[in-house]
């Protein structure tokens, strides 16, 4: 059986708004996806973009940089 993931939402999405990006967290990867686009009770066949930590935490620091 597949290990369910815990998703997390991003800090910039409001209770009234239905389109937020959603993270899992996998060691060793980083698993991103749209919540508009989730379906099913659990949301895992929901389309995703899977991400190395290093390529995402390379990404992070690019768009959280000053």
């Amino acid at each position: 059986m597949a290990e369910r993931l815990r998703w997390v939402s991003s800090g910039y999405c409001s209770d009234t708004d239905a389109t937020c990006v959603e993270v899992a967290i996998t060691a060793p990867r980083v698993q991103v996806r749209d919540s508009w686009r989730v379906s099913g009770d659990s949301g895992e066949d929901a389309p995703r973009l899977t991400f190395s930590a290093a390529a995402w935490s390379l990404f992070i620091a690019h768009t959280t940089a000053d």
